[in-house]
C-alpha cells in the first residue's frame, strides 16, 4: 500500500485503539477496578505491529490514559514465538514483522500484580476489489438542459474463500505543511441497500442514482448477500479521494460496528434517554482488542 495514504487510516485507528480503552460505568460513579487494556489491531502486509497497553479509566475521565511500560509481551504465528518487541514509550510496543495472510496469531501479555491478558486473531485476506470514477446522465425534464449529471464511484467487489467482513470507507487526502493527511467521510450514499442497517438514516432528498438513504460513519457488507460471486455498487462522490476497503478479521468487525454504535448513540442521535453501547472486546482478563485487517485502497480521481 502507498505509505502517503496509509497514514490517515492508521490516524483513526488510533484514535478507535485508544477509546476502546474507555469502561462504562454505572450511576453511583464508582472508580472502576485496576485492570489493563490491550489494543492491536495488525494489518496483512504492513511492515510493523504496533501494540498499546495502558489501564483502564472511567469513561468521564479525560485524562490522559495511563502507559503500561512493564509489560512482558508474547506474540506468536501458528503457535512460533516471534522475537524483537521493543517498547518505545507511551505505553507503546513494536515489532518489526508483516502480518501475514491467513495466519493465525496469539498474544499474551504478563504485568505483576495483574491478570495474564490472552487474546487470538487469523489475518483475513486482501479484498479482491476495484474501483473506478465515472459520470452518469439523469435525464429530467425539469432541468434547463433536460439532464444533469452526478458523479459517482463505481465499485466492483469479488467475494473470496475465506469467511470476509468488509467495511468501506472515503477520505480526502491532502498536503498539509509537507505531510500527507486526511479527512474522512461521515455520511454515504449508495445505489445498493445491501449494506447493513444499523448506521442507516432515511433521508428525504432523493439524488439518483442513489437511494433515499444515508450510511453514517462507513459502509458495511457481510459477504452473505454476494457468497461466491461478485457485486457491482456506487457510492457518491464529489472530490479527488481514496476508497479504502477494508477486510476485518470477526473481532475487528464487532468492534468496528459497535464503535459506531456508541458514536451514533453518544454523539450523532442526540436522544435524551438510550441504552448505553459497550464497545466490543475479545480481550482474555482485561479490556480492549487485538484483531485484524486487510486493505484495499483506491486514489479516485475525477478527472479521469
Amino acid at each position: 500500500m502507498n505509505i502517503k495514504l496509509v497514514y490517515p487510516l492508521l490516524f483513526f485507528i488510533s484514535f478507535l485503539i485508544f477509546y476502546s480503552c474507555e469502561k462504562e460505568i454505572n450511576f453511583d460513579l464508582n472508580t472502576p477496578d485496576d485492570m489493563l487494556c490491550l489494543n492491536c489491531i495488525m494489518e496483512a502486509g504492513n511492515d510493523s505491529v504496533a501494540i498499546y497497553v495502558t489501564k483502564i479509566q472511567a469513561v468521564e475521565n479525560d485524562t490522559d490514559f495511563t502507559p503500561v511500560a512493564n509489560a512482558r509481551i508474547e506474540l506468536t504465528k501458528e503457535g512460533q514465538l516471534l522475537q524483537g518487541i521493543i517498547y518505545r514509550g507511551n505505553g507503546r510496543y513494536l515489532l518489526k514483522h508483516k502480518p501475514e495472510v491467513g495466519k493465525k496469531y496469539e498474544i499474551r501479555v504478563e504485568i505483576v500484580g495483574y491478570k495474564t491478558l490472552t487474546a487470538e486473531t487469523t489475518i483475513p485476506g486482501i479484498p479482491d476489489a476495484h474501483a473506478k470514477f465515472k459520470q452518469d446522465t439523469i435525464y429530467d425534464e425539469t432541468w434547463v438542459n433536460g439532464y444533469y449529471t452526478v458523479k459517482k464511484i463505481v465499485v466492483d467487489l469479488k467475494d473470496t474463500p475465506t469467511k470476509d467482513y468488509y467495511w468501506f470507507k472515503l477520505a480526502i487526502i491532502f498536503n498539509f505543511k509537507g505531510k500527507p493527511w486526511g479527512e474522512y467521510y461521515i455520511t454515504y450514499k449508495t445505489d445498493n441497500l445491501l449494506f447493513d442497517e444499523f448506521n442507516r438514516y432515511y433521508d428525504q432528498d432523493y439524488e439518483p442514482p442513489f437511494t433515499n438513504y444515508e450510511y453514517i460513519g462507513a459502509l458495511r457488507l457481510d459477504e452473505e448477500f454476494f457468497l461466491n460471486n461478485e457485486l457491482q455498487f456506487s457510492l457518491s462522490g464529489y472530490e479527488k479521494q481514496t476508497l479504502f476497503v477494508i477486510n476485518g478479521d470477526v473481532h475487528f468487525d464487532k468492534y468496528y460496528k459497535s464503535s459506531i454504535k456508541q458514536f451514533l448513540t453518544y454523539d450523532y442521535d442526540n436522544l435524551p434517554i438510550f441504552e448505553p453501547v459497550q464497545l466490543y472486546s475479545n480481550i482474555t482478563n482485561g479490556f480492549g482488542i487485538f484483531s485484524s485487517i486487510a486493505i484495499a485502497d483506491f486514489y479516485i480521481d475525477d478527472k479521469k
